[in-house]
């Protein structure tokens, strides 16, 4: 409707002309609307965090389960994921296949004891779970690989040239 078919309408209907005008016009944003926005906007890429963190990646623990277990701490800092296990740029390294809540200590302690680098790929992490299943041995290509926990690769050249799985084989590898 117009302006002008809209004082007529307010005419007609005895109302007051500039009043219905004023009710009509654009209201602009004020400060404590912007405010409330800022605050959506914020509380939307705090929920959008929390629910990626606590779902997708796992790296946020909600409920923590206090056990009667020491605590370990990997001494192997090169977290990857699985995907990347042959795209790494030394020429030589290794690659330890866990499962980051029953993680081994003798186990951990034999990977920190190799000279070449070692990455580490977390099997409780959602996005290696499909390379978790029965230990495939050597593959030509990533998509093939199938590990269990413990297991502990050697990359040459991005071809992967030796496989050690289980806990024996592993302690054995210096």
């Amino acid at each position: 409707m117009g302006r002008e078919l809209r004082r007529k309408e307010a005419k007609r209907s005895g109302k007051n002309v500039r009043e219905v005008q004023n009710k009509n016009k654009e209201k602009y944003m004020t400060p404590k609307s912007l405010v409330i926005i800022l605050i959506s906007v914020l509380v939307l890429f705090g929920l959008t965090y929390l629910f990626t963190g606590i779902f997708a990646t796992k790296d946020i623990k909600l409920f923590n389960k206090k056990e009667d277990k020491e605590e370990t701490v990997s001494k192997i800092s090169n977290k990857i994921l699985a995907s990347d296990s042959l795209k790494q740029k030394d020429d030589v390294y290794y690659v330890y296949y866990y499962n980051s809540t029953e993680e081994d200590n003798e186990v951990a302690d034999s990977i920190y004891g190799i000279n070449e680098t070692v990455y580490r790929v977390d099997l409780n992490d959602g996005f290696n779970a499909n390379f978790v299943g029965e230990p495939s041995g050597i593959v030509d290509s990533i998509d093939d690989l199938r590990v269990s926990d413990p297991t502990v690769i050697r990359v040459e050249s991005g071809k992967m040239v030796a496989f050690y799985s289980g806990k024996e084989e592993i302690k054995n590898i210096n």
